[in-house]
């Protein structure tokens, strides 16, 4: 199953969180840092297998070199995948990706959830600004980013998922 890693550690960190007695004055403590471990993981699993549609896209085209290129520009360039790099990968294959994209994702929930995750992820990597959000709050918000992923898929017509919710 695809994020398989991801799945295993919100069962695992959920069943920990649900273990301990909320009114311990660690209880926070122990949340945040299961929650940064999670964004991390999360992240990291979202920047490989972004990435790993866009080469699917242009292994598309049949020209070896054209994928090679396509393959070390993407690895080199595209880390921490915030919508705006989401957004201009979508546009340089062309511009009605781009267009077909944001149309559904402009403003939505599921907007509001990755711009979250990616803050969050920041917040973890570069100590910029806080981390501010629950287990709980980021089961939530992981379930709506996922249908980002699928969207990315969509409009690329390339489909390497058949088990999202």
């Amino acid at each position: 199953m695809l994020y398989q890693r991801i799945e295993n550690a919100l069962k695992l960190c959920g069943e920990h969180i649900a273990s301990f007695d909320s009114s311990e004055a660690r209880y926070r403590e122990v949340e945040t840092y299961l929650v940064a471990g999670l964004v991390l993981l999360i992240v990291s699993e979202y920047e490989d297998h972004l990435e790993s549609v866009f080469v699917k896209r242009a292994e598309q085209c049949g020209d070896l070199h054209a994928i090679n290129y396509i393959k070390k520009t993407l690895s080199q360039k595209f880390r921490s995948p915030d919508l705006g790099k989401i957004n201009e990968t979508l546009n340089r294959f062309d511009n009605s990706y781009k267009t077909l994209f944001f149309k559904d994702i402009e403003n939505s929930p599921e907007h509001a959830a990755w711009d979250s995750l990616l803050k969050a992820r920041h917040a973890v990597v570069h100590k910029k600004g806080t981390l501010n959000l629950t287990f709980r709050e980021l089961q939530t918000n992981y379930l709506l980013t996922k249908k980002i992923v699928r969207e990315v898929e969509t409009v690329l017509n390339v489909n390497t998922q058949t088990d999202l919710v």
